[in-house]
Parts: structure tokens; sequence; C-alpha cells
């Protein structure tokens, strides 16, 4: 049955799988060690074999690249896109446009001309409070910003990146029409259960009006008494209750558009993870893990030329081509987190 997995035989090869009670032996989990603190501590523990280096290499922002191949591919929106065509700084480009200020005022770390919040670090997350249908209310709040900040700052990104909303918008529906969302390369999440919150919602909702319009006259109270502040509780209760089919139907939107972005992420890796696998068999180097958006491979220090880091490269930026150019961070690593840049590793240790 596990063989040609489809839409008709999907549910009853997961409750197959969910049946059978068989272990599987597991390794370590290398993405849950954490690059900081302690974890670094514990990364700095792997270490080659004599006269071995690990080489890591990551694929670059893979996710506005991705999300910029979409928004061209599918409406011809360039506007995402061209900022890596021309290989600058993608938010910092992107705070300038947003927010018509110099570069000076959109680089790390920089503040607004009035001092008032850092343009680049606003625009990072503000991307991501566009892809998650966050309203600017909820984003000031966050980010500590005025609304009026917020409000400008949704309304100019609109106009700069015209079709970034759109398809954020498009795969949500996508999602509550047919249940499911799928990354570039066809790969489907399933929210079997976005129908049945969608459902309570409706049936939920003339309770909470009802609620509602109590709640607002206990809050006309100027001084309730305690059986008027017990019940006004007991209605803030209710309605976190009732209102909980509305989180899981939002997150369920939210992952859906994560699923196409990520998902597609993360199909490239594993390409590009199959391609590197045949290049270590060929030139009898060792692949060590794939975290995240990293590979780490293993070499002969001897096998550390420009041609094989160059080749490295290309497994990485080359095996997918989309319509926007991938970009890879290649370092060498006598153990795991000494990193040098190929430049430095050839300026100390020579090529090879």
């Amino acid at each position: 049955m596990l063989e040609g997995i489809s839409d008709s035989n999907f549910h009853d090869v997961v409750r197959l799988l969910v049946q059978d009670n068989r272990m599987d032996q597991r390794g370590c989990n290398l993405q849950n060690i954490p690059s900081r603190g302690n974890g670094e501590l514990v990364r700095r523990c792997f270490v080659p074999a004599p006269g071995w280096v690990f080489v890591g290499a990551d694929l670059s922002q893979i996710e506005p690249r991705i999300q910029a191949h979409i928004m061209y591919e599918r409406y011809g929106d360039n506007s995402l896109r061209q900022i890596f065509l021309d290989n600058v700084d993608l938010y910092t480009t992107m705070a300038m446009r947003t927010f018509g200020f110099e570069e000076k005022y959109c680089v790390d770390k920089a503040y607004s001309p009035d001092g008032t919040f850092q343009p680049r670090k606003l625009m990072k997350q503000g991307v991501l409070a566009v892809s998650y249908q966050q309203t600017p209310k909820a984003f000031a709040k966050t980010m500590g910003v005025s609304e009026e900040v917020a409000q400008d700052f949704f309304r100019n990104f609109e106009e700069q990146f015209p079709s970034f909303k759109t398809m954020v918008k498009d795969i949500v529906d996508k999602m509550k029409e047919t249940g499911y969302s799928e990354t570039l390369f066809g790969r489907k999440r399933r929210f079997p259960q976005y129908k049945y919150y969608q459902k309570l919602i409706r049936q939920n909702e003339p309770k909470l009006r009802e609620l509602y319009i109590e709640r607002k006259k206990l809050l006309a109270i100027e001084n309730p008494t305690p059986q008027q502040q017990k019940k006004f509780k007991q209605i803030q209760e209710q309605i976190q209750e009732l209102r909980k089919p509305f989180a899981l139907a939002s997150a369920n939107e939210r992952e859906a558009f994560n699923n196409v972005i990520q998902g597609t992420g993360a199909d490239i890796i594993k390409q590009n993870g199959n391609r590197m696998y045949q290049v270590c068999r060929e030139k009898g180097w060792k692949m060590v893990a794939s975290i995240h958006d990293e590979i780490i491979i293993t070499m002969p220090q001897k096998d550390v030329t420009p041609e094989n880091i160059q080749l490295v490269n290309d497994v990485m930026t080359k095996t997918v081509k989309l319509s926007v150019p991938l970009k890879s961070d290649t370092v060498i690593m006598p153990r795991w987190m000494e990193e040098y840049k190929p430049e430095e590793w050839f300026a100390k240790y020579g090529q090879g």
C-alpha cells in the first residue's frame, strides 16, 4: 500500500502507519541543537576524522526568493525579484522603497529620521506580518511603534510589492477550497479539521454576539459590584472558549501559506541533498547532515580546493532553478562552528 500514495488512498495509508507499533531506531536530531549558548559548546564537540574537514553550505534567504519567484511567475510582478537580480541587501532595499528613506536610515540597526523605529528591523518583521495577515494595529503593538507608522507600512508595502498580499490570499483560498496547500513541487499538506473549525465558528457566532453585548453593558458600569465583576469574568472566559475555533482556523491558514514557502525550501534542500550525496560518492567524501537550509559534508583537507568548493556551491545553487538566482554561503570547518570562509581558509592553509 505504501507504493503509490494518492489522494484516494492517503487516509488509509496514514491509518496503517498510525496502527503500526514497530519501532524504528533513530539517530540524534542535530536540528534541535541550538547554535548559541550551550548549544554551540555541544556543536563544537563534533569533529571530522583526522586529516578531514567539514564543509557547510546553506541556502541564503531561500524563503523570500521563493516568494519573489511566485510573484513573478504567477502574477508578472518583478518588484521583489529585481532586488535579488540586483544582488543588493534585501531588507535594506525593501525598507528604502517602503518607507522612502535614504539608505543610511535603512541599514542594519539604523533608526528612522525621527529616531522612533528601525526601518530594516521593522521590514523583516513586516514581511512576516503581511504573510500572516496580521492587522496594522496588532503589528504596531508587536513592534512597539505607533499605529500611524504601522498603517503607513502596510499601505506602502502593498504599493511597492503589489502581488504579495494577493499571493498569500490565493494560497489560503485554495486551502479553504481543497483542504490542502502544496509546494511548488506538488507536495501537499492537508488540513482536514479546517472545515470543522469553520462550522464551529458559524455555530458560535450567535452566542458570541450575545456575550459581546452583555460585556459591553458591564464595561459601561463605572463602579461594578462584586457580582457584576464575577459575571464579567465569566463572560470573558466564555468568549475565550468560543473563540478557540477562530484561533485554530487562523493557525491553519498561516500554516497553509508556510507550507508553500517553507515546504518548497525543504523540497529544494532535499533535491540538493540527493545530488550532494551522489557527488560525495563519486569523490570519496561523506555527507554528514542536512540541518534546516544547510548541508554539511566532510572531505579530506587535501581536497579543499577552489574547484571543489565551487562544485559544492553549484550543487546548492544550480540543482534547482527558479526565476531568481539562488545563493549559498559556504564555510570550511576544522570542527563544527569553527568556520572559515573559503578565501580565509586558502589564505591560511593554501589550496589542497
